[in-house]
């Protein structure tokens, strides 16, 4: 078994070799060229072998796609046996459906561009829409990073702890951590005025004063409803406040405006290269992977 730590996830596809019995890694080349044109080689023969492709899309999202796809065509070609794909966060996954006609849906031409280009098996972790996983025909898996990030805060001493989900449709994975935490749980109400677009956050029938909060999110993007969380909640005498996602993109100036907000923390896992990527889902894949 070979394993390919892609050029957007070199540190996790090297701890996913190091935790599989028997594998090997795999050295690449990448670089780009003058024109911006990217190119990638796998340095191993790979002919006979299950070939592991370890690379995340963030951002830049069509940048590290373009090198997903070489190196899933590389493995096809040096006439890999079977090739699974760990693509932790798959770009264009909120672009799941068609809202004005003539648009294309994107979520879709990733799925199948990476499907025919010739993987067998797929593995995301806490895909945005589980709409996009009926866009591949072959086995795809949704890992969950719920498990890791309840291993995690209940390493640390909280008082009288929240989970607080961003909306009401993630209450249910809410409720699931805050049952492993002996938590308590909310969601964030959000509301818009219809005259100046402005929105508004409430937290749905719930006192945090004197608590110690986790927001729990699967994407950060740009913070700003996250911030907003933080911002009343540390208003109405919340005490630490964590700010967690599985994916923390965290543009255009995301990490000051959540922590200028009043986080404590941001706590992300290495789906993304951040330097708030402080979980490591090598494991969870590992588990799944070898079930």
């Amino acid at each position: 078994m070979i394993v390919v730590p892609g050029p957007a996830s070199q540190e996790l596809g090297m701890e996913i070799a190091n935790l599989l019995p028997k594998a090997e890694l795999a050295p690449i080349t990448f670089k780009k060229f003058p024109d911006g044109e990217l190119y990638v080689r796998i340095d191993k023969k790979m002919k006979g072998e299950h070939v592991i492709i370890v690379q995340s899309t963030y951002p830049p999202q069509d940048y590290h796609l373009m090198q997903l796809y070489q190196l899933i065509d590389a493995a096809k070609n040096s006439e890999a046996k079977k090739i699974i794909v760990f693509v932790p966060y798959l770009a264009y996954s909120r672009q799941d459906k068609e809202f004005l006609n003539g648009e294309p849906l994107s979520s879709r031409i990733v799925c199948r561009t990476i499907e025919n280009l010739g993987a067998d098996v797929v593995y995301v972790l806490d895909i945005h829409s589980k709409l996009i996983l009926d866009f591949f025909k072959i086995n795809v898996h949704n890992l969950l990073a719920l498990e890791l990030f309840s291993n995690y805060f209940n390493q640390m001493s909280l008082t009288n702890p929240l989970i607080v989900a961003p909306d009401e449709g993630a209450l249910e994975k809410a409720q699931i951590a805050a049952k492993t935490m002996d938590a308590g749980c909310t969601y964030i109400c959000k509301t818009r005025d219809r005259h100046t677009g402005e929105i508004t956050v409430t937290l749905k029938n719930m006192d945090v004063a004197n608590r110690d909060l986790i927001v729990l999110d699967d994407i950060i993007s740009t913070g700003g409803t996250m911030a907003k969380a933080i911002q009343m909640a540390k208003s109405q005498g919340a005490n630490k406040i964590y700010a967690a996602c599985s994916h923390p993109l965290l543009i255009q100036n995301a990490k000051s405006r959540i922590l200028d907000a009043g986080a404590t923390d941001i706590i992300g896992t290495n789906s993304v290269d951040s330097e708030y990527a402080k979980i490591s889902i090598a494991p969870l894949f590992v588990k799944e992977f070898t079930a």
